[in-house]
């Protein structure tokens, strides 16, 4: 019988996956600020319509349900970047879709802001503030939580919620048919001494320490990844 990788009782309980009073009014905020302060690509763009349709599938296999109306944005950006607001908002720019070597990895840095959204992470938010609301897959201090800034927004990165979506994530990779080694290898890759995204050796090790027993996978790709990837290099 294959490993099967499941966030443990201690990270998820039936009241993270209850609504959250204020959630999707305060991601209503934040949405009027990223929209109005970031170049978006139009819904109807074949990166967004393919980021969309990926994450709605990863969606599909979570084994949680919060009746989250899930809505994926592409933000015109080459830093590699991914984040969630709640309300069932995620934002990844082009510079990540770059970064992603195959579908996999690419996958695995949604469902990571599936797992933030999933793990309730944005529940009782009532409003937001300059220091309130973002999570990110390429940010993770080593022990305490950490700001980045996002324009006039800033970006909250804490380290234990962080490993939490991590763990919500593989299972989502999981059971959706992807490789779950695709989230290490994306942390593994990403630059060291940078201030923006540093590496955060804990992080890897509690990665590595999760994959241990899962067996091995080939990469999943596919013809619309490629094609996206074309597309990017060509803008």
């Amino acid at each position: 019988m294959p490993f099967l990788l499941a966030a443990s009782p201690s990270v998820l309980s039936d009241d993270h996956f209850s609504p959250c009073d204020g959630e999707h009014q305060a991601a209503d905020v934040s949405l009027q600020r990223i929209e109005s302060e970031w170049p978006m690509r139009g819904s109807g763009d074949a990166v967004s319509q393919y980021v969309q349709k990926l994450g709605t599938r990863l969606a599909h296999f979570s084994v949680y349900e919060r009746n989250i109306p899930w809505r994926f944005s592409v933000i015109r950006n080459l830093a590699p970047n991914a984040f969630s607001i709640g309300g069932g908002y995620v934002f990844i720019t082009d510079g990540a879709v770059k970064f992603a070597q195959n579908e996999s990895e690419l996958a695995a840095i949604l469902a990571h802001e599936l797992g933030h959204e999933l793990a309730g992470h944005f529940c009782g938010a009532s409003e937001l503030s300059d220091s309130v609301g973002l999570f990110d897959i390429f940010s993770a201090p080593e022990t305490q939580p950490h700001q980045v800034g996002i324009g006039s927004m800033t970006q909250v990165i804490d380290p234990v919620k962080e490993q939490q979506a991590d763990q919500i994530a593989l299972s989502i990779l999981q059971a959706s048919g992807y490789d779950p080694r695709a989230m290490l290898n994306v942390a593994r890759r990403l630059p060291k001494g940078d201030t923006a995204h540093p590496v955060d050796s804990q992080r890897l090790q509690t990665l590595e320490n999760l994959l241990a027993r899962t067996p091995p996978m080939k990469a999943q790709d596919s013809e619309d990844f490629r094609t996206i990837k074309r597309t990017l290099a060509k803008e």
